[in-house]
């Protein structure tokens, strides 16, 4: 068994593209982490990811039908700043007055255990936004939807009208990079050996 180990729909939804049966276990971990501990925003996001990963694997001890569990943690860093998910809407409005009319860089740490193999990597996309105005951020924030999205934006729905350009993939800046994820999944036999399995829609693990 496949178990994807997040509650964002995006992630579900973008790793519903391969094709696998998978469900869905939810970590319950902290994801603040202390910033001055890592030098870089790529040691952080595979740190959150591990400890989800550790997390899933602790709660699963006793369960010998699993064998690949998929873990991930995104992050925007500028300017040497980390901008995770926004405390409240204040917070969100904050957040996109600062990315306004600049490049900033996301980031997503990923990692994968395979029977008793952990793998971990990182993705690195730029995007640069248009120049926001005071209005458009309000209503933006009204909608509740970068609420739960690190950086305060989803590019995937309401949030790709502030985006002005793109470097990289676009599956990361979404929440999973998958074109890596498949490589590793696919190098690792993970495809091959469920691609006679049936495929079904991810759920939860009850």
């Amino acid at each position: 068994m496949i178990i994807l180990g997040t509650s964002s729909p995006r992630r579900i939804e973008l790793f519903s593209h391969f094709k696998l049966p998978f469900q869905i276990l939810a970590p319950q971990i902290d994801e603040k982490v202390d910033e001055t501990l890592y030098k870089t925003p790529e040691a952080v996001v595979i740190k959150i990811a591990k400890d989800k990963l550790q997390k899933i694997c602790d709660n699963t001890i006793n369960r010998e039908d699993i064998d690949v569990i998929i873990t991930a943690d995104t992050i925007v860093w500028m300017d040497g700043r980390i901008f995770g998910k926004p405390r409240d809407s204040s917070n969100a409005k904050e957040i996109l007055r600062e990315l306004s009319g600049k490049w900033h860089k996301v980031f997503t740490g990923v990692c994968v255990k395979i029977d008793n193999e952990e793998f971990s990597f990182y993705e690195e996309t730029s995007v640069k936004f248009r120049e926001l105005e005071d209005e458009e951020i309000d209503f933006y924030v009204s909608t509740g939807e970068p609420l739960d999205k690190a950086g305060a934006y989803g590019i995937q729905e309401l949030g790709g009208v502030l985006v002005e350009r793109i470097e990289g993939d676009y599956t990361n800046v979404v929440g999973l990079p998958l074109p890596k994820l498949w490589k590793l999944l696919f190098d690792r036999g993970v495809i091959k050996r469920y691609a006679t399995r049936k495929w079904s829609e991810g759920e939860a693990i009850k």
